[in-house]
């Protein structure tokens, strides 16, 4: 049974509090505004967490785990932060991703430890397509 919009803000409200950050830095939305805000709906006894702007809708990832459900907006919110803390301390000549990726692993730890594992398979996913570049920066 799918939980509501309110329970689902409540648990990730509980997860950014654990991790330190503070109360409602995250508001979760139940209907699309158009401006590419996420939203979930909640379709074929499913969770859908979709990006649309303008009425036309550009991504959408369908689950029927409330943890994978979390896990993908905990993880929108932990990248945010973690290039903020890449931006504030940025090493010239150096891929930013590499600052960047261990912050992401680490927040993503802060909220669910059970996270770890699959935030470092994110990152090896994108670096496997997109290895880091140092020569970007200099």
């Amino acid at each position: 049974m799918l939980v509501n919009i309110d329970e689902i803000q409540r648990q990730a409200d509980e997860m950014i509090l654990r991790a330190g950050f503070p109360k409602h830095s995250m508001n979760l939305c139940s209907a699309p505004y158009g401006d590419g805000t996420p939203y979930i709906s909640f379709e074929n006894d499913s969770y859908n967490y979709i990006y649309s702007e303008r009425g036309y809708e550009f991504s959408r990832k369908v689950t029927d785990s409330l943890n994978t459900l979390l896990y993908w907006i905990i993880s929108e919110f932990a990248y945010k932060i973690a290039y903020q803390y890449e931006l504030d301390h940025r090493v010239e000549g150096r891929d930013g991703r590499r600052i960047a990726f261990p912050k992401f692993v680490e927040i993503m730890a802060n909220m669910n430890p059970d996270w770890e594992s699959e935030a470092r398979v994110d990152i090896q996913k994108i670096l496997a397509e997109a290895p880091y570049d140092d020569s970007l920066n200099t």
